[in-house]
């Protein structure tokens, strides 16, 4: 399995503390901008279940989208993503602010061949932490971070299922759901146990805050 981006024993570590971030619906938008491109293609998704294929229809007939096409009309998403993908609102902010507090690292599931876009785009908005784009489980990696960094690890994610494999992977990380898409939020499969739902940006960085403070109150 492919994996693109700095190796875990490269990444800079300033501080004990570790925030692992999801991209797509994290930190940029990725249901509304695929939308968008879904109405270029003559398609669009219906937020009745958690899930893609099946949801998204043709709108001349009706037709379910095959996955094939789903997927290449990712591909051309992630091809296109510095003029059509944007950062979700107060993520800017809020790295500025929780950069003081731990090292943050970017933990994504695109298709790696589109690291260089995601780069850029990422640096353009003054997002420059570390990121990884890996066909890896994210628990797997998380791990092997986990034997750099001994203190509190925060992982955030828009799938229960990565953060259940995370948990599986590495059981002592502190979890948080955030999907910057609110319609799809109604038909969310059950969350790990003790995972903090947060509701935007503003909300996920005062629970980061607190998470980070009382783990590192516990270790004293």
């Amino acid at each position: 399995m492919t994996t693109v981006g700095p190796t875990i024993d490269a990444l800079p570590k300033n501080h004990d503390a570790l925030i692992v971030l999801d991209v797509d619906e994290v930190v940029l938008h990725f249901i509304a901008p695929f939308c968008e491109l879904l109405a270029e293609h003559g398609a669009k998704l219906h937020f009745e279940s958690f899930r893609l294929t099946g949801n998204v229809r043709s709108i001349s007939t009706g037709a379910a989208v095959s996955g094939h096409e789903l997927d290449r009309i990712t591909a051309l998403l992630y091809a296109d993503q510095t003029e059509r993908q944007a950062p979700v609102d107060g993520v800017v902010e809020a790295l500025a602010d929780l950069r003081q507090k731990a090292d943050v690292v970017y933990l994504t599931a695109m298709t790696p061949s589109y690291y260089k876009q995601r780069r850029a785009l990422l640096d353009s908005h003054g997002l420059s932490d570390p990121m990884i784009a890996t066909e890896r489980s994210k628990g797997g990696l998380i791990a092997e971070m986990r034997q750099r960094w001994r203190g509190p690890i925060v992982f955030v994610d828009d799938l229960p299922p990565n953060l259940e494999g995370a948990r599986r992977s590495a059981p002592d990380i502190h979890l948080v759901h955030l999907m910057a898409n609110r319609e799809f939020r109604a038909h969310l499969p059950p969350m790990p146990h003790g995972t903090q739902r947060a509701e935007d940006w503003r909300d996920a960085a005062a629970k980061i805050t607190v998470l980070l403070a009382n783990a590192n109150e516990e270790r004293r």
